[in-house]
Order: structure tokens, then C-alpha cells, then sequence
């Protein structure tokens, strides 16, 4: 790893703990130097571009969020171009959520229509918003059908009660 790669990842480490301690606006500052130092092939990446966007959402700063979950997504799919991989999932799963959190369930739909398919073990995460985004949208049948889906690809059965009572919470503060 060069002293670069090095600087990127100590400085995403430091920004990652002052996240962590409610530090935000310095663990912004962190990260703008992480990615600044980092190489654009650095497999770190898109975890560096997706824990700025955590800050950048738990700031309120919407808009800038979606930006650098778009681009986590965009580097995690350079590294997995099939997009079968766990880290695509969970990047457009983050991508989706941001949109949720941003009203935009057509578009948080369309982000995870483009993977659902190709998500393997990771389905039922991707089945998590979708359902979200269908009740936010009235389509209530195909919600309730998504969160069937999200349980029933679970990983284990405890994911699987955790998610019953997730949906059930999410889906009925959302009616």
C-alpha cells in the first residue's frame, strides 16, 4: 500500500471515530482529506464515499448524502461489475434509503429494481426498502408482498423476527 493509500485510510479511520463520537463536522473534514488523498482505484472507496454520506445525512445535508452514496455505488459497481456481489447490495441499499429519507420512493425503486434480481443472499435487504418504497407509494399489495419476500430470504430466523417487527413498525408509522 503506498504512503497515499496509508494517509486515505488512517484519515477515513479518524473520521469513522469522530463519526462515531458525534465529532461530525470534524469527521467531514476527515474524509474530504481521505478521499482527496485516496488513489480513484483504491478498493476502500466506496466505503470511504458512503461513510461521508452517513455524516453528511446525519447533518441533514440531504442532497450532498445522495451525491457521495451515488458515487459509492458507482465505485463498488466498478469493482463488482456484475453487481452480484454483498457490497453492491448494500450500496444500493444506503442509495435507496437516502432517497427514502428524501421523498423519492419512485426513485429509491429504481435504484433497487436495478439489483433486486442480481442481489443473491443479500434479496432480502434490497426487499426491505422496496417494500417501504411501494407502501410510501400507495401500492400496498405489492409492499405487503416485498416484505413477505424480505422475510422469507432472511439469513437466519432471528433476522428474520427482527424483520417482521421492523416491517410491521415501518409499513404502519408510514400508513
Amino acid at each position: 500500500m503506498s504512503s497515499d493509500q496509508q494517509r486515505a485510510a488512517a484519515l477515513a479511520r479518524e473520521g469513522f471515530d469522530l463519526w462515531q463520537s458525534g465529532k461530525l463536522e470534524d469527521a467531514l473534514l476527515k474524509y474530504v482529506a481521505a478521499l482527496d488523498a485516496a488513489d480513484p482505484s483504491h478498493h476502500a472507496l466506496p466505503d470511504y464515499h458512503a461513510e461521508f454520506a452517513c455524516v453528511l445525512a446525519t447533518l441533514g445535508r440531504d442532497a450532498e448524502a445522495f451525491e457521495q452514496f451515488q458515487i459509492s455505488l458507482t465505485h463498488t459497481l466498478r469493482q463488482d461489475p456484475d453487481g452480484t456481489g454483498p457490497d453492491v447490495a448494500v450500496a444500493r441499499y444506503s442509495l435507496a434509503e437516502q432517497l427514502l429519507k428524501m421523498k423519492q420512493p419512485e426513485r429509491a425503486l429504481h435504484v433497487i429494481a436495478q439489483g433486486v434480481a442480481r442481489a443473491g443472499k443479500q434479496e432480502w435487504l434490497l426487499r426491505v426498502v422496496e417494500a417501504r418504497a411501494l407502501w410510501d407509494l400507495g401500492r400496498r399489495i405489492e409492499s405487503k408482498r416485498s416484505a413477505e419476500l424480505a422475510v422469507l430470504h432472511a439469513p437466519s430466523e432471528k433476522k428474520a423476527n427482527d424483520l417482521r417487527v421492523y416491517l410491521a413498525q415501518s409499513l404502519a408509522v408510514a400508513g
